[in-house]
């Protein structure tokens, strides 16, 4: 089974970040907030934040060379916006370790970095062939829609942290919650680059299947 071991890793990342990121934006909210205004807290949020940034960033590096057979262009892409994420998370951790004020809204920039490299993932997922097709779409739908709603909080129309606002979450969540568990016990299904294939449109098929 190819990449067998790149799919295990990628997969915990995947679980890991998200756990931190829940864990750690709780922590920095209740020290915002002044339901515990302890420097540990603080502290801990911040770390575990950042290792959500090392998380993010070390899915792009380890995606690259699976995905670059199926798209050069596009895998850099993701790679960026991968690091991109993690350089703004460990950027606003710092800020908030020195300032000890907070930083409204700096999720929905997380949120902008991480649903722009899920379309770019999800897209190549499906033009890939490297796991099923209905969970590569279900990624192009659920960072659409975190995106839609990225925007329409910007613009003071919902608050996607309360309320009927959270469920701009609902497709994205369920992709990261399928996905890593799918490569951790699955892994990436077998598939033939097509002659070529790199920033073409040609779209390489699993091995054995047509159409």
């Amino acid at each position: 089974m190819p990449y067998r071991k790149t799919a295990v890793l990628v997969g915990l990342l995947f679980l890991s970040s998200t756990l931190t990121f829940s864990v750690g934006s709780s922590l920095l909210e209740d020290y915002f907030s002044g339901t515990d205004s302890g420097a540990r807290r603080l502290l801990a949020g911040v770390l575990l934040e950042s290792y959500t940034g090392l998380a993010v960033a070390g899915i792009g590096v380890a995606l690259f060379p699976v995905l670059k057979p199926h798209g050069m262009l596009l895998s850099a892409g993701y790679l960026t916006l991968r690091c991109a994420e993690c350089a703004a998370i460990i950027a606003v951790g710092c800020y908030f370790l020195v300032s000890k004020n907070e930083l409204t809204d700096y999720d929905l920039l997380v949120y902008a970095f991480s649903g722009a490299g899920g379309l770019v993932l999800s897209y190549l997922l499906l033009r890939s062939g490297l796991v099923a097709r209905w969970l590569s779409v279900l990624g192009l739908v659920g960072y659409a829609v975190l995106l839609a709603g990225v925007a329409s909080d910007l613009l003071g129309l919902v608050d996607i942290n309360s309320g009927a606002g959270a469920a701009f979450y609902v497709p994205g969540g369920l992709f990261e919650a399928v996905l890593p568990l799918m490569l951790i016990f699955k892994g990436f299904r077998l598939v033939v680059p097509a002659p070529g294939t790199g920033d073409r449109d040609e779209r390489p098929m699993p091995k054995g299947a047509r159409g």
